[in-house]
């Protein structure tokens, strides 16, 4: 097993290695909406953990009643989202962060990466960076007309 100190060095090194995927893909990490999504409750958010690497829209709040409003309210336009992400995306209005809390999530999720396979780094930068185009794309699409809904 690896230290802690270890296991943030991996860490580190991915995501340094994912904004440099990025930019040579013509992407600055800046550049990505992610919490700029001018919807409160609404996070675009990559992540890479023991259950794999993940690309998602999260739907936060302290209230659930709050959160289930804003996750219905992007279910509505499930088909147009669905037009440009595909069928694999995954809708989740009660996802539970381990240890953490519930939220909602419309994610797309590749089973069995880890941080601590460098030799697939390549094709974790592919993923995050395709599926974050398509699903930042899809959200702006919608956004206007969620924020309004």
């Amino acid at each position: 097993m690896y230290t802690k100190e270890e296991k943030r060095e991996f860490r580190i090194q991915f995501w340094d290695g994912f904004k440099r995927y990025s930019k040579k893909q013509g992407r600055k990490m800046t550049s990505w909406v992610l919490k700029g999504t001018q919807i409160k409750e609404a996070q675009l958010k990559f992540d890479l953990n023991e259950d794999g690497a993940f690309v998602m829209l999260q739907i936060d709040s302290k209230f659930d009643d709050k959160r289930y409003s804003v996750y219905d309210k992007f279910m509505k336009y499930r088909t147009v989202v669905e037009d440009t992400c595909g069928d694999e995306l995954i809708w989740d209005k009660n996802y539970l962060i381990e240890g953490f809390k519930e939220v909602s999530l419309v994610y797309f999720q590749l089973r069995g990466a880890s941080v601590y396979k460098k030799e697939n780094w390549e094709d974790y930068y592919q993923f995050l960076f395709q599926k974050m185009s398509l699903l930042e794309e899809a959200f702006l699409d919608i956004k206007e007309v969620v924020q309004n809904d």
